[in-house]
């Protein structure tokens, strides 16, 4: 939906919610369900009325794979323990909690490590697959 916005609008010109739901394949109802966390989450502005629809909030090279991920899913969080430590009545003796904390950790790393801007590159398939093949060599 993010790519569909950036690439359907620019400062003069909001793209509407049945041109972004065309582009995506995806239902409007969806994608309207989306809407209000990444207003919320100030990556996306929207105007009512003739010519209204959505457009980012900030450049597409300012905004983070896991800002997205996170307006949209809320925080990340592979287990309810490394969000929530009081919650678990294990996280005291958990000998696998450091290593989930880790997991999120790094998770969040690789989502902030790259923006929107570079995920729409016609480029950005073939580095992620050099990267992958770099890091298993």
């Amino acid at each position: 939906m993010m790519m569909a916005i950036a690439k359907l609008s620019s400062a003069e010109k909001y793209a509407g919610m049945g041109e972004v739901s065309r582009h995506c394949n995806l239902s409007r109802k969806y994608l309207e369900q989306l809407v209000p966390a990444l207003r919320n989450a100030s990556l996306v502005k929207a105007t009512s009325g003739r010519g209204g629809g959505y457009r980012l909030a900030r450049s597409a090279s300012d905004i983070k794979v896991g800002d997205i991920i996170q307006a949209a899913i809320g925080p990340i969080a592979v287990t309810e323990c490394v969000s929530d430590a009081d919650g678990c009545l294990h996280a005291d003796f958990c000998k696998c909690r450091g290593l989930w904390e880790l997991v999120n950790f790094r998770i969040i790393q690789v989502l902030d490590e790259f923006s929107l801007a570079e995920v729409m590159d016609e480029g950005f398939p073939a580095r992620v697959r050099r990267e992958l093949r770099d890091k298993r060599e």
